[in-house]
């Protein structure tokens, strides 16, 4: 078993205040989290779940989960971007993996997960020079792998480790569809996995319709740069 999560990025300032867009959705997920509410989208759904799917989420966990991508990811997208473009990415993405749910999915489904992938997608193709400290949890024999790039100190870090590591953010671009299709491998044909996927393309396709003066600015961009 191997758990990763992106804890911050490395090559900038602390940020001070989180932008207003994102602010703004981080805490419409946790008020409508704590209020019960939990609207899921799939046939014979109306079609106001199209885009309030996206503000649901199975559980603590999976809330704490993606609010914590948000954190990392959305706040240096929404930097970047700056709000207009974030919000209209985000929901974007939300209303057209809601609508591909809403027409074809057979089961219910329900959580932000698609459109946060998305902004993960978007992270990685404006800044994938930054540099993002990456927090991971393995048991055996995962561990085994890692022991071979970099051998632990003692026996016990053979069967059961948790550390750090630096990534470039442009890895993200290779390493989640890899760890998404083998998801669709090893679990089954699922929607779960395929939403990530589908919120992957979104994000692609929300940067490839940005104006030329934010996604291709003439540098490399890092999360430091503010919107």
């Amino acid at each position: 078993m191997l758990i990763a999560i992106p804890i911050r990025p490395r090559d900038c300032r602390e940020f001070a205040t989180i932008p207003v867009a994102n602010g703004a959705i981080i805490v419409l997920n946790v008020l409508a989290f704590c209020a019960g509410w939990q609207p899921y989208i799939g046939l014979g759904t109306g079609t106001s779940s199209i885009l309030t799917h996206a503000f649901s989420h199975a559980g603590v966990w999976h809330l704490a989960g993606n609010m914590l991508a948000l954190l990392v990811f959305g706040t240096a997208v929404n930097r970047r971007v700056g709000n207009p473009w974030y919000l209209s990415a985000y929901l974007g993405s939300a209303a057209a993996l809601g609508l591909f749910a809403w027409m074809f999915a057979s089961r219910p489904l329900i959580g932000a997960s698609g459109a946060i992938f998305s902004v993960i997608a978007m992270a990685c193709l404006l800044m994938p020079a930054a540099q993002v400290e990456v927090g991971y949890f393995a048991l055996f024999p995962v561990t085994l792998l890692v022991g071979f790039v970099h051998r632990p100190e003692d026996w016990v870090r053979w069967f059961i480790r948790w550390d750090s590591f630096e990534a470039r953010a442009w890895w993200g671009l290779i390493l989640v569809p890899v760890l998404e299709f083998w998801g669709l491998f090893w679990v089954g044909w699922n929607w779960t996995n395929l939403a990530h996927l589908f919120g992957l393309i979104c994000g692609v396709t929300a940067v490839l319709l940005l104006p030329t003066r934010i996604s291709m600015p003439g540098r490399i961009a890092t999360f430091a740069t503010d919107s």
